[in-house]
């Protein structure tokens, strides 16, 4: 994977406690936009909420690609 400088700006945000707000917020909004998948039969809509999960799904690996960041120094 790709180094990404601005990742290491982040390093602060590391705190476990923030870090589980912030899963928890990503975890409530991945539950929204199934919800919606569900609720709507415009395929439109579906599409975007697949990609929306996506997008949520690639943010909770945040940590990771940080923690990645910082070993390779």
């Amino acid at each position: 994977m790709k180094e990404k400088p601005w990742l290491k700006k982040m390093v602060p945000m590391t705190s476990p406690l923030l870090w589980e707000a912030f899963d928890d917020m990503l975890n409530y909004s991945i539950e929204l936009q199934r919800k919606q998948m569900e609720q709507t039969d415009n395929m439109v809509e579906v599409y975007r909420a697949q990609g929306s999960i996506t997008s949520l799904k690639r943010l909770k690996q945040l940590k990771e690609e940080i923690q990645n960041a910082q070993e390779k120094k």
